[in-house]
């Protein structure tokens, strides 16, 4: 079977959300993603009732039928975590929490990562989102759990998600080449050489949102993509993240 998936990091209410939200709406229908994946979605008054959230607006306004929000974070304004807006019946779900180090000055909320699976013609499939830490130290640490938790389920799987490092450092290395769960990513795969920044989306610079999958032989890469990268005229961007879009083809049944 044949998936587009989308990673974005949304920004949550930052920065003129009355301004940004139509972008985003219009760039999730643009790009019409069986998964949509979703990190810094927020549940915070006046814009929502309480324990709603912005994962339930995006897909009600860009008609996603199956939603999935996993919170991370809850303080007295707000809630904050991952979600999954699917075209797939969404089945189960299951949380891996990364709880911070208070003696770590960078590490400075509790991060999830939110699994799900799915109906045909998804059933084969497990998707895991995640937002990592802004300590490396801490992400090396999450990374290090996400492995063991996805190693241990024994199915294809794709992770995605804003991991907060580039392709080079421990932590995204731990992932592709030096831990024990090999995955691939899609964006070095389809555009080896192309730097591909994420970040900040005016001006991206850093790669550090990403589409991973495993096991490498259960997918073919169709195409890749960065997304969210036209301001409008009056110069807002939909959020300081581009998203990223990948078609790959999933290989059901046995690998020979």
């Amino acid at each position: 079977m044949t998936v587009r998936v989308m990673t974005y990091n949304i920004w949550g209410y930052h920065s003129s959300w009355d301004a940004r939200k139509g972008l985003i709406v219009d760039l999730l229908r643009r790009t019409d993603a069986d998964l949509i994946c979703l990190q810094e979605v927020f549940g915070q008054l006046p814009y929502d009732q309480p324990a709603d959230h912005q994962a339930n607006f995006l897909a009600r306004e860009s008609n996603y039928p199956f939603v999935a929000f996993q919170m991370a974070q809850r303080t007295p304004e707000k809630i904050q975590g991952q979600a999954v807006l699917s075209r797939f019946e969404i089945v189960s779900r299951e949380a891996l929490y990364f709880y911070r180090d208070p003696s770590d000055p960078k590490d400075t909320e509790d991060r999830v990562a939110l699994l799900t699976s799915f109906a045909p013609p998804a059933d084969g499939l497990d998707l895991v989102v995640t937002h990592l830490s802004l300590s490396r130290s801490a992400r090396l640490r999450s990374v290090q759990m996400l492995s063991d938790w996805v190693k241990g389920r024994g199915r294809p799987f794709l992770l995605v998600g804003d991991l907060n490092d580039t392709p080079d450092s421990p932590p995204i290395r731990f992932l592709t080449k030096d831990g024990p769960l090999k995955v691939a990513d899609a964006w070095t795969v389809a555009r080896p050489g192309e730097r591909g920044g994420t970040f900040p989306s005016h001006q991206p610079e850093a790669r550090i949102d990403y589409i991973l999958y495993g096991p490498p032989d259960r997918f073919l890469v169709r195409e890749v993509f960065l997304a969210g990268d036209e301001p409008s005229p009056a110069g807002v961007y939909p959020s300081d993240h581009l998203a990223v879009v990948a078609t790959l083809e999933f290989l059901t049944g046995e690998i020979g």
